[in-house]
Order: structure tokens, then sequence, then C-alpha cells
């Protein structure tokens, strides 16, 4: 059952006071109107500037103030005329610093037609979510929902066709166009959808497919103004601009298809997400930023320290915003860094009062029932610290354990640093680099993150340009990755215990991120190197 079937449903069964959250006041009242005319009810609609009006008239006198409109919409139930009594915007009188008699009258309307059997529903229409607390359990809560493809199909189309002989414009009317502009368009109102189309026509004189960069910048905006969310650039990048990491890749790349409009015709749900556990410093982050550009979605990054600053009770508040923040913009990816940090709390006796294991369970919800595109990356270098809830199935498609770096993934790594400089001189020996930065220097399982390995090619640089500020030559040569790399101590070496400690975890618990090398041990016999954690998935 659709959100109209559903509001209409409560109307019938005479539901005394509804709230509905809604940020499209215009459209909200629209779906109003046609189920009074459906239910053949009259609509009274109150705001505090023109009072009570019916069908466009200001019906009453001096209805402006909340009891006054109150005592004539129930004076009219009482006379038994079917009624739909709308107060728009009423949440700023019903606060705790109001006069409390706005909300006592209210709970005496709702008590009345529940108990008097006016033929009458009181609805409240707003922004705000979180009823007067006097009023909680008497309130029945709805969240109005944004407009749906086929909506926005009519909406772009209708826009389209409208403009389409005007010669000064340029309007690309093919489906596919429109098609790409209702997908960038999800999460927006139709108010900031039109905006969204009038702005690209006034700027560049066309609605075509660069119309939907304007709709995406649109997206950005939103995410600035939530203030727990940031919008992530992720211009420049793409999966290519990750080393190794194969099994990842092609794992993701598989599911990017995945929220196409054929996949859903063909009966795929969208994916929910991964969770990428392992090692500081080899490329988690880096991953959701390349995800995220590869499938040319909005990438999100939820800062779990802002969620829990403020006052009492506003870290569930925060939460829910980011959520709701997030699906408004759908299909977007949501990156949760670190996220052990902000579930330290869970399951612990901290002093919080709780709040971390409301905010987690929150959270957890979400992730198992969400229905909109949001794929969520998380990233966690502390596994213990994770909660055993976080790993079952259904709140991530899969556990990815990210390890140090393998020798082939190593000369990619360095290849995409030097090429990034533009200083992958003809000298360097990307494989020699490679077999320094590993086991042949540092003994088994001790290899270079890929943050050491782009720390080693700066350090190297560093080298050069001093020499080039003596006088000497400015080529980046194998020497001076020779020389600065006797000065690094791999944290390999200097955690040595909790990298064991976690490869075991993955073993059992997690999928290798990446293809484990192998190396001869005998004449025709190959053994993994035990350096690699997580188990194999073969596709």
């Amino acid at each position: 059952m659709d959100f109209y079937e559903e509001l209409k449903s409560a109307i019938r069964a005479r539901y005394a006071l509804i709230q509905i959250v809604s940020a499209e006041e215009s459209r909200s009242l629209a779906d109003l109107e046609r189920i009074a005319s459906e239910l053949q009810h009259n609509l009274l609609v109150w705001t505090s500037t023109e009072g009570v009006k019916v069908r466009g008239k200001v019906a009453g006198e001096k209805t402006s103030d909340l009891r006054a409109a109150i005592d004539y919409c129930e004076q009219r139930a009482r006379s038994g005329e079917p009624l739909l009594m709308v107060f728009v915007d009423a949440d700023a009188f019903l606060t705790k610093t109001s006069p409390p008699i706005y909300r006592r009258r209210l709970k005496e309307l709702a008590n009345a037609i529940r108990t008097q059997g006016y033929r009458a529903n009181c609805l409240l229409l707003g922004v705000s979510a979180n009823p007067p607390e006097d009023l909680v359990k008497d309130v029945a809560l709805f969240d109005y929902p944004l407009p749906t493809r086929s909506q926005l199909q009519q909406l772009i189309g209708a826009f389209a066709s409208e403009r389409a002989g005007d010669e000064r414009l340029r309007i690309d009317s093919r489906p596919e166009t429109i098609s790409a502009l209702v997908e960038a368009s999800l999460g927006l109102t139709t108010i900031e959808t039109e905006n969204c189309l009038a702005r690209a026509l006034v700027a560049t004189r066309s609605l075509n497919a660069d119309t939907v960069a304007i709709i995406l910048e649109e997206k950005r905006q939103i995410v600035r103004k939530s203030g727990i969310l940031e919008y992530v650039d992720t211009g420049g990048l793409s999966l290519q601009s990750v080393g190794g990491l194969e099994t990842l890749k092609r794992w993701l790349a598989l599911r990017a298809t995945a929220f196409s409009p054929a996949a859903r015709d063909f009966g795929l749900a969208a994916p929910k997400g991964v969770l990428l556990t392992g090692i500081p410093g080899c490329g988690k982050s880096l991953v959701a930023k390349c995800v995220a550009a590869a499938w040319q979605l909005p990438l999100l990054r939820l800062d779990v320290g802002k969620v829990f600053q403020g006052l009492v009770g506003s870290s569930e508040a925060n939460v829910r915003q980011a959520i709701s923040t997030a699906e408004s913009i759908a299909p977007a990816v949501l990156w949760i860094d670190e996220i052990e940090k902000g579930l330290s709390g869970v399951g612990g006796s901290g002093g919080d009062g709780g709040t971390s294991a409301r905010v987690f369970g929150t959270l957890l919800t979400w992730m198992q029932d969400k229905s909109a595109p949001v794929f969520v990356i998380a990233t966690a270098n502390d596994i213990g610290g994770l909660p055993p809830e976080l790993l079952r199935k259904g709140r991530f498609d899969e556990i990815f354990f990210v390890d140090l770096p393998t020798r082939a993934e190593r000369s990619q790594i360095l290849d995409i640093h030097l090429r990034r400089r533009g200083r992958a001189e003809a000298g360097l020996d990307l494989e020699r680099l490679a077999a320094a930065s590993g086991e042949e220097r540092f003994g088994d399982e001790i290899r270079l993150s890929g943050a050491e390995l782009e720390s080693w090619v700066n350090d190297a640089l560093l080298e050069a340009w001093r020499r080039h500020l003596e006088g000497g030559d400015s080529i980046l040569g194998m020497g001076d990755f020779e020389t600065t790399i006797a000065r690094l101590v791999p944290m390999a070496k200097m955690r040595a215990t909790d990298i064991s400690k976690v490869r075991r975890w993955a073993s059992e618990n997690a999928v290798a991120a990446t293809i484990p090398e192998h190396r001869m041990t005998a004449p025709g016999e190959a053994k993994d190197r035990q350096a690699v954690g997580g188990r194999a998935l073969d596709f």
C-alpha cells in the first residue's frame, strides 16, 4: 500500500490526530484535497496568517489564533459535518515554551473526535517530526514521501514538453535523457527539481544530459545544510586509482550494475553495502571515494563525532537526520569511516546513559530494513571494537579484509603515485622497488603499507629535490629510493603481533580483498603466501 492509500485508510478509520511530516506543503495539501473529495469531506485549512479557510476563502472570524481556530472547527464538527481539519505549521504553537492552552485544546478536540462520534479528523502538517510530549500517545505519525520515479518522469517530461517549441532553447526530450534526469532528481522535492531545471535553462539555455551536474549540485547543497554529513568530492578518481585489491574491485564492479532500472526489472534488490576492515593505511578510505566516483554517485561521509555532539538526546535525532538526508538524495554512497570509534560505548558500561546503544540500534535497524538505494561503505581498523550484531548477514552484503599489499600490488601503487606526480622516470625499476619494500628486505610477513609507499615516494622526491638545489641533476633515481627506505621502520614490524591476530580473525570471518600471490617452495609446487588475511573468493 502506497502512502496515499495508507493516509486515506487512517482517515477512514477515524484517526483523531494525524501528524504529516512534509517539506512539500502544496503537494501535501493537494493530496489532502483529493482525499477529502473522494471521501466527500469538507477540507478546512488553518494557517497562522490567514486563519481557517475553506476552498481558498476565509471562514469564521478571528481564527488566526490557534485556540479560536480549534473552537471554530469543533463547532462545525459537532453539527455532524464530515471534515478534514488541517493545521499548517501548528507545531510552532505546541512546544514546551508555548502557552499550554494550545496543547490542551488540541488534546480535547482529539478526545471529542473519538468519544463524541465526530465525522472528522485533525491533521497537523509541517516539517517537524517530533510530536509534543503530552500528545505523543494521541498522534499517528506519517512521513510524506518524496516524488517517485513515475512522478518525476511526469514532472520532467511535462517541463520539457512545455518548452520544446521555444526556438531559443535546446530541449533534449529523448527518453534516455529524461530517464537520466529522473535518476539524478531522485531524492529532491518537486520544487527543488523544478528549480534545478529552471536554473539549467537560465544558465545554459538547454535541457540535456549536462543538466545532471546542476541537479547533483543541488543535492550537494542539501547535504551541506544537514551539518551531520559531508559531501566528499571524488573528481578525478576511479577504481583504477586503487592499486591492487582485485577481488574487491571485481565484486564492486558486479554490484555497480545492480543500481540500474534493468536490474530492478530483473528482480534484483539494490546492494546494501560492504564493510572494509584490515590494516591501517592500506586504502580502505580511498576505496570508498573511488567506488562513488566509478558509480557516478554522490559520496556522503558520516561524521560520527558530530552525531554525538550537542544536547542530551540529540544524538538519536542526529543519526535519524543523517539517514533521512542520505535517503533524500539516493541513489548515493554513505561512507562511515572508522565505524568502531563511534560504537565504542555499545555493550559496555560507559557513562553515556545508553546513547551509543540507542544510536547503534537506530543505525542497525535502518541498515537491515532500508529500501532506498543507499550503498553503505563502513571502514574499521579495530575489529575488536565492532559489535557482533553489525557483522551478521543482512547488514552488509560482504565483509572484506584489506591486508598489506603484495609484491604485485606494491608495484601498482608505486606506479600510481609516480604517475600522479609526473615522475615515472624510465630509469626506475618498479619490480626492484616492489621487492625492496617487502619480505625480501624486511623479513617474513613484513611489507610497507600503501600509505608508507606513498610516503616513500615523497621522501625519494625530497632527496632528488635536495640534490637539485645543490646544483646536481633532478632525475629521480633508484638511489633516492634506496637511501630513503633505510630510514623507514614499517608499521608491520612495530605491530607484528596485532597484525597476526587480525589476520587469524579474517581467515574465518572475512573475504580477502586481494588475490594471494604464490611462491615456489619446490619444483612445480606453489604455496600461498601466508601474509594475506581473509578467505579466497572465486568469481
